[in-house]
């Protein structure tokens, strides 16, 4: 992996490894579990609680597949990945769980949950399709052409779930 600035003074992270890719996801699926369950404790209403259940258990599944794939790819190299670092940068940059913390204390009703769900995967997909273009490695372009796979699907089924509410629901609401 290099790390590089461009002009802007954004740092670009290039060259990543499919180890990489898999240790970036799995920190990223686990702070997305924290996120949700710290909101559990803080919602009342039982429907959304039940949905917040439901996301920590689709992120503990993608925590699952991550895992099994970094497994199959650790088993072939030599993984001198110092992940602290780098891992810490990008949660500070793809999830602020602070500002996250703040938005979910302000739900003003029960479709919040799901909102944020989709918010947290979009900003994965553009976190790692921006990986994925700066990556030459075609294991590590493999690694993250699945992680993707993987976080659009969650998005599918998080706007699937949040319009079957939205029917469902004698309020109504504006997606």
């Amino acid at each position: 992996m290099r790390v590089n600035i461009d002009k802007a003074g954004n740092i670009v992270i290039l060259d990543f490894s499919p180890v990489q890719a898999y240790k970036i996801a799995l920190h990223m699926e686990k702070d997305g579990i924290d996120f949700y369950s710290d909101l559990a404790k803080q919602v009342r209403d039982p429907e959304t609680q039940h949905e917040i259940e439901f996301l920590i258990e689709q992120e503990g599944a993608h925590l699952e597949t991550f895992q099994g794939l970094l497994n199959r790819v650790k088993e072939a190299v030599d993984d001198k990945f110092e992940e602290d670092d780098i891992v810490d940068y990008i949660k500070a940059r793809v999830f602020n769980g602070a500002l996250e913390k703040q938005e979910a204390e302000k739900m003003e009703h029960r479709h919040t949950a799901l909102e944020e769900a989709m918010n947290m995967e979009r900003r994965s997909i553009v976190f790692y399709d921006n990986c994925l273009a700066h990556s030459r490695d075609v294991d590590a372009k493999a690694a993250f052409k699945k992680i993707l796979e993987e976080e659009r699907k969650h998005l599918i089924k998080f706007a699937e779930l949040l319009r079957i509410k939205c029917i469902n629901s004698q309020k109504g609401c504006i997606l």
